[in-house]
């Protein structure tokens, strides 16, 4: 995992009341000794272009043992289905939990032991937010943002623009930093081979 001390991208970020809510779900992750790394549209912004949303996403070790603590501390603040947990812990799936002060979503996803989702939390970033963030958050690297969105495109059957914008955005960021040879291996076993070609060409169009 990199550490990073303090990010430029920060900037991007839409809301640091967003921000602050993340960073009670992550004590909890923290406390618990739960693997985690963010994602979604709030990595995208943070690597790429800044796009507004009103929740986020975070990828998770599974933590079976951890599973009554989890609901029990995350009750405090935010609303969750216990259900919902223990059914996303036993079939790798997701649940989301409501911060009940401000409305905003977070869905997290267990993952499942798969070498790609290994890899998203082995190669995760730690990353200060500037003045945003009283302690360092754990992201997705900017090499599998683009992969994972670049799956869910395709999974859409390539019609959600907002995935494809994230993607072009982050590529085009960080192209000078991007680990190119890791995105093209793991484009080839995901099956985006293509679509990273093409985006990697319409981001130097940009």
């Amino acid at each position: 995992m990199t550490f990073i001390t303090r990010f430029t991208g920060a900037e991007r970020v839409n809301d640091i009341q967003d921000i602050k809510v993340i960073q009670a779900l992550t004590d909890i992750l923290d406390k618990l000794k739960i693997a985690y790394a963010i994602g979604g549209s709030m990595a995208s912004s943070v690597y790429g272009a800044v796009r507004f949303t009103q929740d986020a996403d975070i990828t998770v070790a599974p933590f079976n043992a951890s599973a009554d603590d989890f609901c029990r501390m995350i009750e405090k603040d935010f609303y969750v289905s216990r259900e919902a947990v223990y059914s996303a812990i036993r079939n790798y799936t997701g649940f989301n939990v409501i911060h009940t002060a401000t409305a905003f979503k977070i869905d997290i996803f267990v993952m499942a032991d798969r070498e790609f989702r290994e890899q998203i939390l082995s190669r995760r970033k730690k990353l200060l937010l500037g003045g945003a963030s009283a302690k360092p958050l754990s992201f997705v690297s900017p090499e599998d943002i683009v992969l994972l969105k670049l799956d869910w495109y395709r999974q859409s059957g390539c019609a959600s623009e907002r995935q494809w914008s994230d993607v072009l955005g982050v590529l085009t960021a960080q192209a000078s930093s991007l680990d190119f040879e890791y995105l093209k291996t793991w484009a080839c076993k995901l099956g985006v081979e293509v679509l990273l070609k093409k985006a990697m060409e319409d981001s130097r169009k940009k």
